[in-house]
């Protein structure tokens, strides 16, 4: 099982639905680098939404930090991050029946009906934990060099939010990653919501999309072919539940236009600064940044451990039976993923910077650190 990702770092994803922890170990982060831990419940609070429309209360996700930090501070050595499982419990030998358009089926074939699949197993989007703190711990990192990372909700259903424009102001980047419900548009979270909230009434789910940006980022950062930016960047996402499809950019629009309409033509701006004057690429050509901002947007599919009746397979005989769930109820991931998506763009952006730049470009100077903090500083 390969739960390992990264040429440059290395991130590792340990755990399961039902076991004791689950955490993750991150090899290559710098030393020197404060550990913003508001910043990181943040996004694990984020992580677990605060608009969910379930009455069940959620146990706030503590991380709890064993190895590679001193006095709050990285210390060269690798991170490892543990989370206490609320709902550990040891396993029986009973075998659930596995859920229709879930990992349970696939996962007795590939293990040898092994695996554990109470609620997912390593499957689990728990696993997501580990990921937000060290895309978080990467954010604070990147935003150190000059680099945002935001993702709002681009569409639930057939209701669509407006798409990042060419020029992102700072005051949105702000104000949509401190949001437990990111949209550009407030007329489109009203919609959303109310969507939401009737897919719930009815037990059922419903898919969306989320649009996640990459602003500050200078040209030259990936590589050509088989390293190149995009698909590092498409990798990490795949591997979130629930995703099933990616695009850079204009994406699948490109199927129906025409050179003509797509074209992002050079210029200079009043900086003396090159770009683009539309954003077509979504800030990436032949698989490297142009400095343009990156511009991603994932596909998630609804959630179908839903409570209406299915067909599944008996474990052990393979005889069709009838299967209905009685457990939460979720009508839609999209808002609580969000925060999953900024993470994986972080860590992927942070293995690619390693890469072009090397370790020694990691080290933060004393002018990045106080530029950061009088940023910090203005936004109180």
């Amino acid at each position: 099982m390969s739960s390992i990702w990264g040429k440059n770092i290395q991130l590792s994803i340990f755990g399961e639905t039902s076991s004791e922890y689950i955490g993750g170990t991150l090899h290559n982060f710098p030393a020197g680098v404060e550990i913003n831990l508001d910043k990181i419940n943040l996004g694990l609070k984020l992580r677990k939404g605060t608009i969910t429309f379930t009455p069940i209360k959620r146990v706030d996700d503590r991380p709890i930090i064993i190895s590679g930090v001193t006095r709050g501070v990285t210390n060269g050595a690798p991170i490892t991050v543990l989370f206490a499982n609320p709902k550990y419990q040891p396993i029986d030998d009973k075998k659930e029946p596995p859920k229709p358009s879930h990992a349970d089926y696939v996962a007795m074939q590939r293990f040898n009906n092994a695996a554990n699949l109470d609620g997912g197993g390593h499957f689990s989007r728990k696993l997501t934990l580990p990921i937000v703190f060290f895309g978080m711990l990467c954010t604070d990192f990147l935003a150190y060099k000059g680099i945002e990372i935001v993702s709002h909700i681009k569409s639930i259903g057939k209701v669509e939010d407006e798409s990042f424009g060419v020029d992102i102001d700072p005051i949105l980047v702000e104000r949509l990653n401190s949001s437990s419900f990111p949209t550009i548009s407030q007329e489109a979270r009203k919609l959303m919501t109310s969507l939401i909230s009737s897919i719930y009434a009815i037990d059922d789910s419903i898919g969306g999309s989320i649009e996640t940006a990459i602003v500050g980022l200078d040209a030259g950062l990936g590589s050509p072919i088989f390293d190149n930016l995009e698909s590092n960047l498409a990798s990490f996402f795949f591997a979130i539940p629930a995703v099933k499809a990616f695009e850079i950019g204009y994406g699948v629009n490109f199927a129906h236009s025409r050179g003509s309409e797509v074209t992002d033509s050079f210029l200079i701006d009043e900086n003396g600064k090159v770009r683009t004057n539309n954003n077509f690429n979504g800030g990436m050509n032949g698989g490297i940044s142009n400095g343009m901002p990156i511009i991603i947007k994932t596909t998630l599919k609804p959630l179908q451990s839903t409570r209406q009746l299915q067909n599944t397979l008996e474990f052990g005989t393979n005889k069709v039976v009838d299967l209905e769930l009685h457990r939460e109820h979720v009508a839609s991931l999209v808002p609580r993923n969000t925060i999953i998506m900024t993470s994986a763009a972080a860590i992927t952006l942070f293995d690619a910077y390693l890469g072009c730049h090397g370790h020694k470009h990691t080290v933060l100077t004393d002018e990045e650190i106080e530029a950061y903090r009088n940023k910090a500083k203005n936004k109180i």
